[in-house]
């Protein structure tokens, strides 16, 4: 009897693994927030920020300079979450028995890696500009090299027969 109720325990064990596994990949994917890349694009405008300098007073571009860095953060911090997923999901592709597919997995993982690395960069130079307005940081290569990894997710999901990356249109 005690044999019959640990094998049961142990199947059960067994099963709410497997569920908490499957759980954490569907949320994983559904943590995968899109970013608007031209309107990024725009936060990080020069010309823009030095039009405004020039049309507001000190103060009030002070005042706006501060929210829109608020915001390009949240942009920021957004593209590092998805590339860390896109890096994580990418893993079991990289493994995968047809070469095309792992090097594509691979190019995938390092794109993911450096954009984590760029972000991280990226917000220092942000804080940086939160703290003195006068300075001009731009993290300007955040954005093609997000593209970049978005067309390679892709052709990696394109690539894969199960699909099993749905990651493409989701960043």
């Amino acid at each position: 009897m005690i044999t019959v109720i640990v094998i049961a325990l142990a199947l059960c064990a067994v099963v709410l693994f497997y569920m908490a596994v499957r759980n954490r990949r569907k949320q994983a994917v559904q943590s995968l927030r899109p970013v608007d890349l031209a309107a990024f694009h725009t936060l990080l405008d020069r010309d823009d920020e030095l039009f405004i300098k020039e049309k507001l007073p000190r103060s009030k571009f002070v005042r706006l300079k501060r929210h829109r860095i608020r915001v390009t953060v949240r942009y920021v911090a957004r593209i590092a979450s998805n590339a860390s997923t896109v890096l994580h999901e990418s893993e079991n592709a990289r493994l995968s028995p047809t070469p095309e597919v792992a090097s594509t997995a691979e190019q995938v993982m390092e794109l993911a890696a450096q954009i984590r690395v760029q972000c991280m960069l990226a917000i220092f130079k942000l804080s940086l500009e939160y703290a003195m307005p006068s300075l001009q940081l731009t993290p300007a290569m955040l954005v093609p090299t997000y593209q970049t990894l978005r067309e390679n997710v892709r052709r990696l999901g394109d690539l894969q027969t199960q699909n099993a990356i749905p990651l493409a249109n989701a960043i």
